[in-house]
C-alpha cells in the first residue's frame, strides 16, 4: 500500500473514524470504505468527501443539490448528466430509480460503472449537448471542472462524442417521478436545448448552475431558469452557499 494511503488511514484511526482508503481494482483508482458501504473514486482529493463515512459523503452531496428536499412517491428514471463517479447513482438506485449516467471522463466513467453496474461498461463516455457532433473537451478532472468550454488550468484537450439527450431515447414512465440531474460545467443551457422531448416526461430538474462557463467563469442560473420556466417548470429550492444549485419541478397539472 502506498505511503499516503497508510498515513491517511492512520489519521482516520487517530480521529476515531471508521472510514479507510485502499487501492482500487483499476490503475489510478481508490476505494473508500467503512462498516456500511464502499465507493470507488479516482482523484485523491475526493477522499475528503468521505472522511466522516461514505454514506455521509453522499448525503452531503444530496444536501448540496437539495435532493433531500423533494418528495418522491413513485421512483422512475434518474438521468445523471455529468455523473462523475456516480455517487448519485448509488443513492438513486437504493431509492428505487433506474439510473442513466453520462460522463465523458474515462476514468470517472469507469468508477461510475464500478459503483453502479458491478464494473460493466454501461456509462456512456459522451457529453450531452444541443446536437449530435464531436466536441473538444477540456479536461480538468482533479477538481471535477472538465468542460466543453475552454477553461483555465485544463490538463489536456480531447475529442469527445456529444449527443442530445433526446437522441438517447430513454423511456420514461409518465406516471413516475423522473429526475434529470444537470451538471455540465457551464453547458447546462445547451444540454437543455437538446432535451426538449425528454423534459416532457421529467418531474424534477436538479441543476448545478454555478460559475463554470468558460474562461470568464459565468454562471448559468438565469438561462436555465428562463428555459425551464418556459416549459412549465417552477423553481422550488435554491442553494447559493458553496455552489449554485436549484430544483425545478413540473406541476402535475401541466403533465
Amino acid at each position: 500500500m502506498k505511503p499516503r494511503l497508510i498515513s491517511r488511514n492512520i489519521l482516520y484511526a487517530l480521529k476515531g473514524r471508521s472510514v479507510r482508503v485502499k487501492p482500487g481494482e483499476l490503475n489510478q483508482t481508490y476505494v473508500a470504505y467503512d462498516d456500511e458501504t464502499m465507493i470507488h473514486f479516482c482523484r485523491w482529493k475526493r477522499k475528503e468527501r468521505y472522511e466522516k463515512g461514505v454514506s455521509a459523503g453522499i448525503k452531503r452531496l444530496l444536501r448540496e443539490y437539495r435532493l433531500d428536499k423533494i418528495e418522491i412517491s413513485k421512483p422512475g428514471a434518474f438521468i445523471d448528466c455529468g455523473a462523475n463517479i456516480g455517487e448519485l447513482g448509488i443513492w438513486s438506485q437504493s431509492f428505487g430509480f433506474t439510473y442513466f449516467p453520462f460522463e465523458p471522463e474515462e476514468l470517472e466513467a469507469k468508477c461510475c460503472d464500478m459503483n453502479n453496474f458491478n464494473g460493466r461498461e454501461v456509462t456512456p463516455r459522451k457529453a450531452l449537448w444541443n446536437k449530435n457532433t464531436t466536441l473538444t473537451f477540456f479536461s480538468k478532472p482533479d477538481s471535477a471542472d472538465s468542460s466543453v468550454f475552454e477553461i483555465k488550468g485544463s490538463l489536456s484537450k480531447i475529442e469527445v462524442e456529444a449527443v442530445t439527450l433526446d437522441s438517447q431515447k430513454i423511456q420514461l414512465d409518465p406516471r413516475a417521478d423522473n429526475i434529470l440531474k444537470l451538471e455540465a460545467e457551464g453547458a447546462e443551457p445547451e444540454v437543455l436545448e437538446g432535451s426538449v422531448e425528454t423534459l416532457k416526461g421529467i418531474r424534477y430538474v436538479v441543476a448545478d448552475c454555478g460559475y463554470e462557463r468558460g474562461i470568464n467563469q459565468d454562471d448559468t442560473f438565469i438561462p436555465v431558469l428562463d428555459f425551464l420556466f418556459s416549459r412549465q417548470f417552477r423553481l422550488t429550492h435554491c442553494n447559493f452557499k458553496n455552489r449554485v444549485t436549484a430544483i425545478f419541478e413540473k406541476d402535475r397539472n401541466d403533465e
